[in-house]
């Protein structure tokens, strides 16, 4: 709801039609419901480099301390994944992306955990646009109510990240939406 109540009146200067935040919702239910099959794990919610320390007296995946987990639930193992490749305050190269998405089925296999790839890569597209909305959603928010036009800056990056995510053939009808709605 963050991109009807919030993107869409900035983006378009008018709110956003019953029909528009209906349909909008109920595509969004029909993907989060489809990707509700996947395997839950814990979820940082915020996982990108500004909340990663690099801690060089440690050894291996202790290397890496992380910060800023209060709103961690359980979740989809898809979407920190999501927020580390499609960082909202960096640019980060889809070759990047892909050599890490690769990197993290590799090692998952290779410690034994079963990874559907294909179904992996659907997740993170649904994760990726659900993300990248929400957060135009809440960088609109912060101008519009609390007076933060700083992370109207940020906006051109997460729309990329966005248009690519809708590229997904799982997310056809909602690409369709965002085409119709917000051009």
């Amino acid at each position: 709801a963050l991109m009807t109540d919030w993107y869409l009146p900035l983006a378009l200067n008018r709110k956003a039609t019953a029909d528009e935040t209906a349909e909008h919702r109920a595509l969004w239910q029909k993907l989060l419901a489809s990707e509700g099959g996947g395997q839950a794990a814990f979820v940082h919610r915020d996982y990108h480099a500004q909340n990663l320390l690099w801690l060089p007296d440690r050894t291996g995946i202790a290397r890496v301390g992380v910060i800023d987990f209060q709103d961690a639930v359980a979740g989809s193992d898809a979407y920190d994944l999501v927020s580390l490749v499609e960082d909202a305050r960096r640019d980060v190269a889809p070759e990047l992306a892909e050599a890490t998405i690769a990197h993290y089925i590799s090692a998952m296999r290779q410690q034994g955990t079963p990874v559907n790839e294909e179904a992996l890569r659907a997740a993170r597209a649904i994760m990726a646009a659900q993300r990248n909305a929400k957060i135009a959603g809440i960088f609109a928010r912060l101008h519009l109510r609390d007076g933060k036009p700083r992370y109207l800056d940020y906006l051109p990056r997460v729309w990329g990240y966005l248009r690519r995510d809708l590229d997904h053939p799982a997310l056809a009808d909602l690409r369709a939406w965002y085409e119709s709605v917000l051009p």
